[in-house]
């Protein structure tokens, strides 16, 4: 029922993760590397700060309520700044 949505459908939405880490795949033939710098907050409302980087560059930190979201955000704050 829904094939003919999902064929003629040219949009596809890639996360910020999953772009940052085609970049570096293609051009250092590594992952990014994400690093858990604090949690912190209730059990019910934590706050998680995670790093990023790439091969030999710096550490890029996002914040978010779970480790995805904040890995998630400091990819697209990577990306961001790769566009500079």
């Amino acid at each position: 029922m829904w094939q003919s949505f999902i064929d003629s459908s040219k949009i596809a939405m890639i996360d910020p993760k999953t772009k940052l880490q085609e970049f570096s795949l293609k051009k250092y033939k590594s992952l990014p590397i994400y690093k858990l710098i604090s949690s912190s907050g209730p059990k019910h409302k934590p706050l998680f700060k995670i790093a990023v980087r790439l091969k030999d560059a710096s550490f890029v930190e996002g914040i978010g309520n779970s480790k995805k979201n904040a890995e998630q955000s400091a990819a697209k704050l990577y990306l961001k700044k790769l566009n500079q």
